[in-house]
């Protein structure tokens, strides 16, 4: 018998009263963590259980008020945040669950993309609606949906990223690799594209005219790559090695993040020249842009037994200077 679906709750709190001798000694090795560069993750101050034993995949709104969430147990899903509630099932089979492997959001928060191994599906945000249902034209592997959620960057297994109409359906585009695609990345104005593979490359595109602008040869799989909004400055994750930054509009690499002791999975470009890198060992990382210098550390699923020890951090997002995080366990995280 399938599981009924998390209810609303309250946030879960699980700090508890400290004694002055505790209060003292957390003070003491809160100074030690911070002269040490941030050594010691923070952990959650708050949290809530959005898919029960567990999510797929899930994105954050850009307001951090929404989330998408393919749940492994219950579907597709969209909440509402603050306080968290369900608000819509978002389902491609109307008679049961979809195993929904890849979410997104545009940047408007209007569209929202839903994606399992052969089929995508585009929903209005506002009334949970479907827009259109499609099916690709091989096995999606990756998925990046353009700022007012019309296009898509679908990544596919028989090597090719395609640009595909979200709205009215059919591709746009074509960019070839000689592996699968697994990461993909799409500008603000949807006119540059990003692809990473398991060629062994990364590749920028110019969407207008079909151009490959530039390639990067790296030393394993590219297992994510992510653009500025802009497309001013490009990430570049390649699997087990350090992550680099790139200033695409010099072609010069920027720096080399200390990354390779963490498996990334995800990566978001904040305000105030943040860079937010998600693990799979439950692991937040942000970085300076400017410096390539590394100025948070956060852990998600600390408190709990339920959690599981080996988390992926699926997304995150800085909102009223606090840092959101969606966690493979099926939690919403707080910092």
């Amino acid at each position: 018998m399938a599981e009924s679906a998390p209810r609303t709750q309250h946030w879960h709190r699980p700090l508890r009263a400290l004694s002055s001798a505790s209060a003292r000694k957390l003070t003491i090795t809160a100074l030690l963590a911070l002269a040490l560069g941030g050594c010691f993750p923070q952990n959650p101050d708050d949290q809530f259980e959005l898919a029960t034993r567990g999510a797929y995949h899930g994105t954050l709104t850009p307001n951090a008020n929404g989330a998408v969430i393919g749940s492994i147990h219950h579907g597709g899903s969209f909440w509402s945040l603050h306080p968290p509630a369900r608000q819509f099932n978002w389902n491609h089979d109307p008679d049961g669950y979809t195993e929904v492997l890849y979410t997104d959001v545009s940047a408007d928060g209007q569209r929202a993309l839903t994606a399992d191994y052969n089929n995508l599906a585009l929903w209005n945000t506002r009334t949970g609606e479907p827009v259109w249902y499609w099916t690709a034209p091989a096995r999606i592997q990756a998925v990046d949906l353009s700022a007012d959620g019309s296009l898509a960057l679908l990544g596919l297994s028989n090597n090719q990223a395609v640009l595909f109409d979200a709205v009215n359906g059919g591709v746009l585009r074509n960019f070839d690799h000689e592996g699968p695609v697994i990461s993909v990345s799409l500008s603000d104005d949807a006119r540059f594209a990003l692809t990473g593979s398991e060629d062994l490359t990364a590749r920028l595109w110019s969407v207008t005219d079909d151009q490959r602008l530039q390639t990067f040869t790296l030393p394993n799989q590219v297992k994510l790559v992510k653009l500025t909004g802009d497309a001013r400055l490009a990430l570049l994750a390649p699997a087990d090695e350090p992550a680099q930054l790139w200033n695409l509009t010099t072609g010069e690499q920027i720096s080399e993040l200390a990354t390779g002791d963490v498996r990334i999975y995800s990566a978001r470009f904040e305000s105030a020249g943040r860079l937010l890198i998600g693990t799979t060992q439950r692991r937040i990382l942000q970085f300076s842009i400017e410096s390539g210098e590394r100025t948070g550390l956060w852990q998600i699923g600390s408190f709990w037994g339920s959690t599981y020890q080996s988390a992926t951090v699926l997304d995150m997002r800085w909102r009223n200077e606090r840092l959101w995080a969606l966690g493979s366990d099926g939690y919403l995280y707080a910092f």
